[in-house]
């Protein structure tokens, strides 16, 4: 057998390996795998629950920064103006802005964050720490 061979060999092995994993073929039998769970409307898009709904709010002609991070010093990615409803996953500390160095992580955004200074969510609503 020559080495041309034995490499095609083990590259084809290689394959069928790549394509049905160790469990797949076990010899004994196993329980078929659970169902995946069904996505809803605000989990179908987004690879995660949105838990509240705000509002900005900061006064006219100013705009609410949007940030790479949970901070002031975190660049700017993008802004809203007041009145803009958003959705928000959780809430983190970073840098004070007036006093509150509460963040929120927004939405379909993949990490941007605004400062929950300028963000109103309904009474009684209590989002997870990130």
């Amino acid at each position: 057998m020559n080495r041309s061979t034995v490499r095609s060999g083990v590259v084809a092995v290689a394959a069928l390996l790549a394509l049905f994993p160790a469990t797949a073929m076990a010899a004994t039998p196993t329980a078929p795998p659970a169902a995946p769970a069904k996505a809803t409307a605000a989990t179908a898009y987004y690879h995660y629950k949105t838990h509240a709904r705000g509002v900005v709010v900061t006064g006219y002609g100013h705009r609410l920064h949007i940030r790479s991070g949970a901070g002031t010093s975190y660049r700017t990615t993008g802004t809203l103006r007041s009145g803009h409803k958003l959705y928000l996953t959780c809430k983190k500390n970073g840098t004070s802005v007036h006093g509150n160095r509460v963040w929120y992580r927004l939405a379909g955004h993949h990490g941007r964050y605004v400062s929950a200074h300028y963000v109103r969510v309904p009474a009684g609503t209590s989002l997870p720490w990130c």
